[in-house]
């Protein structure tokens, strides 16, 4: 009876895992991501709040507009009658020295295409996270698929040996061993329907959806090798990588602080016009022009300049430092992929037909005495482990195809009826 509630609580909680999804491909879920995802909304907005800042960086500094009264003591009001008093109105405007409003601007529009660089960055990272997501979403459906596969063909080797152990040709021991294999079966299915549900979380917070929001019932991606080299995958990067042109960008930012630097070294001048009203009197007019001093140089622009020196060296060794970074991980995620790759093909032309012959000889050669129990589900567990290894595999190459379209801006993984390719792995497994 136990077992019966056990067998009716794992089917209903299948039910709702796999039997309520929304019919969304791989397509739509990156889509989706890209038009939902919070992380690039917010990136988004900072690259618009970057460009809006350029113009007000090569602006001229706020005029400033003043009023003077000037009386000849306080215990009467002079005005008109003396030459030295009046009421004044006077404007002034601070002009920096040519060619600072320029290089500030360059700056910040240097600083917003550094962001737009974060903004792709952002993008390329969520729909490699979300096809990871989606991989490792498969490989759940897959195992548990082939986890009931297996539970039936266990249950047909628990009948043989009932009937066996009835007629007084086997024994109970190999009874109480296929149950045991069942009931381990039931529980891997419960865990990998947990994992599937916390796959799937992960693509709702991906998408800006509720964890429990019903999602994708994965398919297969139709990718089984690599279409390109290493050589074009660095080549790829060394072009399109955004972690390297955000480093390139970040240099010409630093080149622009150093020649602002040297520019902090000239001075920067201020322009003053003004009208003093006396009354009866002739208007008074003023005209000024002043000049900042860089009188304390050593201790500010020399400062400035050095720190911005530092800047620019230790960007253009960030950059140096980010291609062999990139380089490491191109050729980790290049071999991932490839062995992957090898490892597939190795699976699916030798191993698991040989692993499924050696499987229906037990079978065959159980039912008439010449294998023992433990071999036949010696062979069971060897079908079931390589069918696993085999769609592990799959979905070790697709995450590192992943990792790499992330690195390169490349576009490795296509849906179906884009990839021109046919092959079918899902029903060379079943």
């Amino acid at each position: 009876m136990r077992k019966k509630l056990f067998i009716v609580g794992l089917l209903f909680v299948s039910i709702n895992i796999y039997g309520q999804d929304k019919n969304l491909s791989l397509n739509d879920l990156v889509r989706l991501a890209l038009e939902r995802n919070p992380k690039i909304k917010s990136m988004t907005h900072i690259v618009d709040a970057q460009k809006y800042r350029i113009a007000p960086e090569g602006a001229l500094p706020d005029p400033v507009l003043s009023f003077s009264v000037k009386n000849m003591g306080l215990d009467r009001w002079t005005v008109g009658q003396e030459v030295m008093s009046g009421v004044g109105v006077s404007v002034s405007q601070m002009v920096p020295f040519p060619g600072k409003l320029k290089l500030k601007s360059e700056m910040a529009t240097q600083k917003a295409l550094q962001t737009e660089e974060g903004l792709r960055a952002a993008k390329l990272a969520v729909v490699r996270e979300v096809k990871e997501l989606y991989a490792r979403l498969f490989y759940y459906r897959k195992a548990r698929e082939l986890l009931i596969n297996k539970k039936d063909i266990l249950e047909n080797a628990l009948k043989t040996a009932e009937a066996k152990y009835a007629v007084g040709q086997g024994v109970q021991p190999d009874i109480f061993k296929a149950q045991v294999e069942i009931s381990g079966i039931e529980e891997m299915v419960l865990t990998m329907d947990g994992m599937a549900q916390s796959a799937k979380a992960g693509l709702n917070s991906a998408l800006d959806f509720p964890p429990e929001n019903p999602l994708v019932m994965p398919e297969e991606i139709p990718l089984s090798s690599l279409a390109v080299d290493l050589k074009q995958i660095q080549a790829a990067a060394s072009k399109n990588s955004p972690l390297l042109r955000n480093a390139a960008l970040m240099i010409e930012g630093s080149n622009l602080e150093v020649a602002m630097a040297k520019k902090e070294f000239y001075p920067n001048f201020m322009i003053q016009a003004g009208k003093d009203f006396k009354g009866v009197l002739p208007d008074m007019y003023e005209v000024m022009i002043g000049v900042e001093i860089p009188l304390f140089y050593r201790q500010k622009q020399a400062g400035l300049l050095e720190e911005s020196v530092a800047r620019l060296s230790s960007s253009k060794e960030d950059l140096s430092s980010m291609k062999n970074d990139l380089n490491a991980m191109l050729s980790e995620n290049f071999l991932m992929a490839k062995t992957s790759e090898n490892l597939i093909k190795l699976y699916k032309e030798k191993i698991i037909p040989q692993t499924t012959l050696a499987l229906e000889s037990s079978m065959a050669n159980y039912q008439v005495n010449k294998v023992d129990f433990l071999m036949l589900l010696s062979d069971i567990n060897a079908l079931f482990s390589t069918q696993m290894e085999y769609f592990k595999n799959l979905t070790n190459l697709w995450a590192a195809a992943a990792k790499i379209e992330e690195l390169t801006s490349l576009e490795l993984i296509k849906p179906a009826n884009e990839s021109g390719q046919g092959e079918n792995h899902e029903k060379n497994m079943e």
